[in-house]
C-alpha cells in the first residue's frame, strides 16, 4: 500500500507577538523540528511580512516557498481562499505555525487522526484543564458533555471543543467549512476559538446560557446559530498525552519536558 501523503503549509512570520518561549524553540528551531517530523517533500512554507535575511535564510533550505504581506488573519484568508485550492480534495493538509515543537511519530498519529476525524491537532492544549475550577476555555467546567476516546496504532485520542491555528484536515473538509473560516478571520487575529466552538456545534442550550453570561458575546451568537443550524457537526481530537506543543512558556501542553525536545 502506497504511504499517505500530508501536505504541510507552514506559516512564518517576522511581526508576531513578542511572547516569552522556551529555550530551545527559535524559529529556526521550530522549522527544523517540523522539517525533521514531517519531511521537506510536500512542505510549502508561506512567509508573510518576513526580512530579506529571513527570505535568504529560507531559501537556502531549498523547501517550496512564496513571500506575502498579508498579515496574520489576512494569510489566514490566503491559505484558504488561493492556496488550498492548489490541492485535490482528498489530500491530508496541515496547517502549521511558527511556534511549535513536535515530537518523534507526529506524522504517522496525525495520518491515523484523519482517518477517524475531520479535524485533527497534534497539541493538548492546557485549557482543558482547571484544577483550580477557573478554566481559561468556558466549555471547560464540571458539567460539561463528556468527551470520546479513541485509539489508533499510534496512541489514544480525545474529542475537544477547540484548539489553534495548527491542525490538520482533509482538503475537502476546508473547502465545505471555508465560510466559517473565513467569517473569523475578518480582524487582525484569527478567532479560531469561534470557529471551532461553531464547527463542532456546541448547541446545548445550557452551553448557551452559560456562554452568554460571559464577555464572549460573539461565541454565544455562534452557539445559537449551531443550535438552528443543520451545518454537519465536525469532529476535533487531540492526542493524550500530547504530541506537540505551542512554545509559548505559560501555554505548554502539559505531562511532558518540551526543553529537551
Amino acid at each position: 500500500m502506497a504511504e499517505k501523503i500530508l501536505h504541510v503549509i507552514y506559516r512564518i512570520s517576522d511581526k508576531s507577538f513578542a511572547k516569552a518561549k522556551l529555550p530551545n524553540a527559535g524559529k529556526w528551531d521550530c522549522l527544523a523540528n517540523a522539517v525533521q517530523e514531517f519531511g521537506a517533500e510536500n512542505f510549502h512554507v508561506i512567509a508573510d511580512n518576513c526580512t530579506a535575511d529571513t527570505i535568504d535564510f529560507l531559501r537556502g533550505t531549498g523547501l517550496s516557498l512564496e513571500t506575502t504581506a498579508n498579515g496574520n488573519a489576512g494569510t489566514c484568508r490566503y491559505i484558504f481562499n488561493e492556496v488550498i485550492n492548489r490541492y485535490a480534495p482528498e489530500d491530508n493538509l496541515y496547517l502549521l505555525e511558527d511556534d511549535y515543537l513536535h515530537l518523534p511519530g507526529s506524522r504517522a498519529a496525525l495520518l491515523e487522526g484523519l482517518e477517524i476525524a475531520d479535524y485533527v491537532t497534534l497539541y493538548d492544549h492546557p485549557d482543558m484543564y482547571h484544577p483550580d475550577g477557573k478554566g481559561m476555555n468556558p466549555f471547560v467546567h464540571d458539567d460539561m458533555p463528556k468527551c470520546s476516546i479513541y485509539l489508533t496504532a499510534s496512541t489514544h485520542w480525545r474529542t475537544t471543543v477547540s484548539t489553534t491555528m495548527t491542525f490538520a484536515a482533509k482538503c475537502q473538509t476546508l473547502l465545505e467549512d471555508r465560510d466559517v473560516w473565513n467569517a473569523v478571520f475578518s480582524g487582525n487575529v484569527p478567532n479560531d476559538f469561534y470557529a471551532f466552538v461553531y464547527l463542532t456545534v456546541q448547541d446545548d442550550l445550557n452551553e448557551a446560557r452559560r456562554f452568554a453570561q460571559t464577555d464572549r458575546r460573539e461565541a454565544a451568537r455562534l452557539l445559537v446559530e449551531n443550535y438552528l443550524s443543520e451545518r454537519r457537526k465536525r469532529r476535533l481530537i487531540s492526542p493524550l498525552p500530547s504530541l506537540s506543543t505551542h512554545t509559548e512558556v505559560n501555554f505548554l501542553a502539559p505531562l511532558i519536558d518540551w526543553s529537551k525536545v
